[in-house]
């Protein structure tokens, strides 16, 4: 078992509280039984592992071994004003016999004004930026230079 940080580093203009929802799909490139390929996964869901009393997010079978690759949600946290510019863990996740390769920052973030605490939801983050205005503080909000990796967790 292996629990991975997913980090997150971005310049924050105006902007605070970008998060991922835990009933919003989060994007991985994930490697198994020796391929890698592109899935998502859903926090909140929750999936029977076979064999187990247990419950994951994603369950993937493994031809060789006939034991279920797994991987669980732990917690994630908001990415706010003040961790603009600097990688911060939005996310932890728990992997059993298979491995996350790559975080991939689609779309279904939201975010707050920092200036009048409005909320602007569905923010789609594939192209690395992202630019709106709030109307009720007359001011622009920007999220960009958006970068991300995976390190292993700290957490016990």
């Amino acid at each position: 078992m292996v629990k991975l940080d997913v980090l997150l580093k971005a310049d924050l203009e105006n902007v605070t509280e970008l998060r991922l929802a835990e009933n919003t799909r989060w994007y991985f490139t994930i490697s198994h039984e020796g391929d890698e390929k592109e899935i998502y996964l859903v926090p909140l869901e929750k999936l029977e592992i076979p064999g187990s009393r247990g419950e994951a997010c994603l369950v993937m079978g493994n031809r060789e071994t006939k034991r279920a690759a797994t991987v669980s949600f732990v917690r994630s946290a908001p990415y706010n004003a003040e961790d603009s510019g600097k990688f911060k863990v939005i996310g932890v996740f728990e992997c059993r016999n298979c491995e996350l390769v790559s975080f991939l920052p689609r779309s279904g973030w939201s975010c707050r004004s920092a200036v009048s605490e409005k909320l602007f939801d569905d923010i789609d983050l594939s192209e690395k930026d992202w630019a709106e205005y709030d109307d009720q503080a007359n001011e622009s909000m920007t999220i960009y230079s958006v970068e991300t990796k995976l390190a292993r967790s700290k957490e016990k």
